[in-house]
């Protein structure tokens, strides 16, 4: 009878310990997580639960430009897409993870570069910078989320930039020369 019961409870604490596993596994892989998607357009709020989002402009180059100082160059192309976050709700408005997508095709902020950031009552702009393959540039899109694990349901702003293959070869010709990006504002929202 001894026997029997150290079998079951090995077999218990095995199993006890593929579902612990397994969900280790599951929370470790953000990208796995059910999110919503908030689809929007550049110039135009885009509604999320602690505020709104929008992106306001987008420049290019190969020279990049901090602190009034060449930080960087590239045989690629810099983007710079500025974007505003204002906290409407009563709470933080946090999209610290920014990327953009162009198909199966990821581009992650560059250097220190993420999303934003503003508490309530207020709006924060930056400007966001990654370095791009000039040959994958149509149809990108921004994506601003979190990147809390433990949060639960997500949300997931996408703005398309407006690229597409028939102004792709605009883009890329644009992106000679220098580009500098502005430094973080905060304000009180008007």
């Amino acid at each position: 009878m001894r026997m029997a019961q150290s079998r079951l409870v090995g077999v218990l604490a095995a199993i006890a310990l593929v579902v612990v596993s397994t969900i280790g596994l599951r929370l470790s892989d953000p990208e796995e997580q059910k999110f919503e998607v908030i689809n929007g357009v550049v110039g135009e709020p885009a509604k999320v639960n602690n505020g709104e989002v929008t992106v306001t402009e987008l420049r290019v180059g190969t020279i990049l430009k901090q602190f009034g100082r060449i930080q960087d160059s590239t045989d690629g192309m810099f983007m710079v897409i500025r974007v505003t976050g204002a906290a409407t709700g009563p709470r933080p408005l946090e999209l610290n993870a920014a990327r953009l997508l162009s198909g199966d095709l990821r581009y992650e902020g560059y250097q220190s570069s993420s999303g934003v950031h503003a508490e309530p009552g207020f709006e924060t702009t930056v400007d966001v910078v990654f370095e791009v393959a000039p040959a994958h540039i149509d149809d990108l899109t921004l994506e601003l989320g979190s990147n809390e694990v433990l949060r639960g349901y997500q949300q997931r702003v996408r703005i398309k930039l407006g690229i597409t293959p028939a102004n792709m070869e605009q883009w890329r010709t644009t992106a000679r020369g220098l580009i500098e990006p502005m430094t973080d504002t905060t304000r009180a929202i008007p």
